[in-house]
């Protein structure tokens, strides 16, 4: 059996803040799968064979990511607390929102791979599989239930979180 040679992926999964630019997390390994759901709203008309449209379209996303800092013997805390954080409501509201909100986020993989979904952290579970001795989490899976939201943006967030991607894969030594 002729043997193939082992590619690590360079594109991982990022969901990054629109609101912070700083905050963003990349999944240690990439899902083996990714659930986008269309819910389209339709209505029956008094004619049995017509129906319209009531309402628009919103897409979901549902997604495990597994972090994992075992052969480092690094905590994945970090990685969680962000998680955490892009799912909190934010206090740093600015002055002219009258709601307070989760973080606009941005879900990018690659530069080629599915297109950017903006939207807000619906439910965050995170189940912790693995712990040092004094107790740190060392491995944990999360489920990131995502909802598509109408997002006030330039439009450069997802290119620039895919950007950061595609510039790390270059200097791993990676080309497309």
């Amino acid at each position: 059996m002729k043997r193939i040679p082992f590619s690590p992926a360079f594109a991982k999964l990022t969901i990054a803040s629109l609101d912070d630019h700083d905050v963003e997390v990349e999944s240690h390994y990439n899902p083996h799968e990714l659930a986008i759901d269309k819910q389209i709203a339709w209505q029956d008309k008094p004619r049995r064979d017509d129906i319209e449209l009531t309402g628009t379209p919103k897409r979901s996303m549902s997604i495990e990511l597994l972090f994992d800092g075992f052969e480092r013997s690094a905590s994945v805390a970090g990685e969680i607390a962000i998680l955490e954080k892009l799912s909190d409501i934010r206090t740093d509201v600015p002055p002219g929102e009258h709601h307070r909100r989760p973080h606009h986020c941005v879900v990018v993989w690659g530069d080629r791979g599915i297109r950017p979904f903006r939207c807000v952290i619906e439910g965050l579970t995170v189940k912790y599989t693995m712990f040092d001795r004094l107790g740190m989490p060392l491995r944990a899976s999360c489920t990131v239930k995502l909802r598509e939201a109408p997002l006030r943006d330039d439009g450069v967030a997802g290119s620039r979180v895919a950007a950061r991607t595609s510039d790390r894969a270059q200097k791993a030594g990676f080309t497309g």
